[in-house]
């Protein structure tokens, strides 16, 4: 294997592959990346057996097809320290893969990829075209909600919905739920995967917001996702995910609107003085106004008023901090809507004027 590439052109590639490889090693080929001409592009391959990355990089010129495995953590750190605009050359010779700039020469170790698992996937897969920015949007709006570690596996991972012509992305950790809703051109399917954890957070990385369109194929077992320059296939969790809508509190809300930017500054401060292993608020709500409160066991504590859009009935509740905060963050309009259920219920969190995400954060005990 040879080939003459610049750093631009592979530095992208390296590093998202490079995330998926891995890192601890209990198989040594699973911390190395899979490098192969194909078709006059450098086709990159990592994978952790639960799911697998394939990009595909442009190259200069190949003087010589082949394939190889390398460190993925050196590969990647190495090329990201290269000169911007160098030409680097690639050259495998007796087991050693030689990288070359002008200045520069590195030998790495590599072992045969005859030994590389590749994940095969032998199962009748639904194809959907989806926007690439929507897809990324579902999981970005709902991936913070997800379990991480929970004893309940199907917590630790993000439910993809299909119905007729809509796409949607449900995540909770059992305190809090995070639903996004999206319109795609998938018509009279009716599917529910559970995405893992890793897989999420991996995709939410490597999709472009304006890339076009890509295909998203979905079967019993696995789920795959494809575009120009990427094929990234996952393992699917085996489980059944809970009703969701059950966590939806009824009854008469009461509608609240503030700005997300006052809101967020008031919860900043807050935090600093809330317990550390709780991080509590509580809120009170009158008329046009809302009180937090947040105390330690140090007896510190902190009070802030703020001026919302509020009528309903006077109301004090708790929540957690870090979940409001988190919330906020995934939010881009300017004001927020909560609406509240009473002091022992959930609240509902959304975007000003908008149904398509929505919010769920169950109340703290103070």
């Amino acid at each position: 294997m040879k080939f003459i590439t610049e750093k631009a052109q592979i530095v992208d590639s390296l590093q998202n592959a490079a995330a998926v490889a891995e890192r601890r090693q209990t198989i040594p080929i699973l911390a190395n990346l899979r490098l192969k001409t194909v078709n006059g592009k450098l086709e990159v391959t990592a994978t952790d057996l639960e799911i697998q990355i394939k990009t595909y990089s442009d190259l200069i010129e190949i003087q010589e097809e082949g394939e190889t495995t390398v460190s993925a953590r050196k590969m990647s750190e190495l090329c990201r320290s290269l000169p911007e605009g160098e030409n680097v050359n690639f050259s495998l010779s007796n087991g050693k893969l030689t990288v070359s700039s002008s200045n520069f020469h590195a030998d790495f170790a590599t072992i045969s990829p005859d030994d590389f698992p590749e994940i095969e996937i032998n199962e009748e897969q639904t194809p959907i075209t989806v926007e690439s920015g929507v897809l990324k949007r579902l999981l970005s709006k709902t991936s913070f909600s997800m379990a991480s570690q929970d004893v309940r596996y199907y917590l630790n991972g993000m439910l993809l919905e299909i119905e007729g012509n809509k796409i949607n992305g449900v995540a909770t950790d059992g305190h809090r739920l995070a639903f996004s809703s999206a319109t795609t051109n998938a018509a009279d399917l009716d599917v529910r995967n559970i995405l893992p954890r890793k897989a999420v957070l991996e995709l939410s990385k490597l999709l472009s917001p304006n890339e076009g369109t890509v295909e998203l194929l979905i079967g019993a077992s696995y789920v795959d996702v494809r575009s120009e320059n990427l094929s990234f296939s996952s393992k699917l969790i085996d489980g059944k995910y809970p009703d969701y809508n059950k966590v939806f509190p009824t009854g008469e809300p009461l509608p609240l609107e503030i700005s997300k930017e006052i809101l967020q500054s008031a919860l900043s401060r807050a935090s600093v003085l809330s317990n550390e292993k709780y991080r509590g608020v509580r809120f009170q709500l009158s008329e046009n106004k809302l009180k937090l409160t947040a105390n330690n066991p140090e007896q510190e504590s902190a009070e802030e008023e703020v001026d919302v859009i509020y009528k309903g009935s006077e109301l004090e509740v708790g929540f957690n901090i870090g979940y409001l905060l988190d919330v906020l963050n995934s939010i881009e309009s300017e004001t927020v809507s909560f609406e509240f259920y009473g002091e022992d219920s959930s609240c509902i969190i959304k975007e000003q004027n908008s149904e398509d995400d929505v919010y769920v954060i169950m109340p703290m005990r103070l």
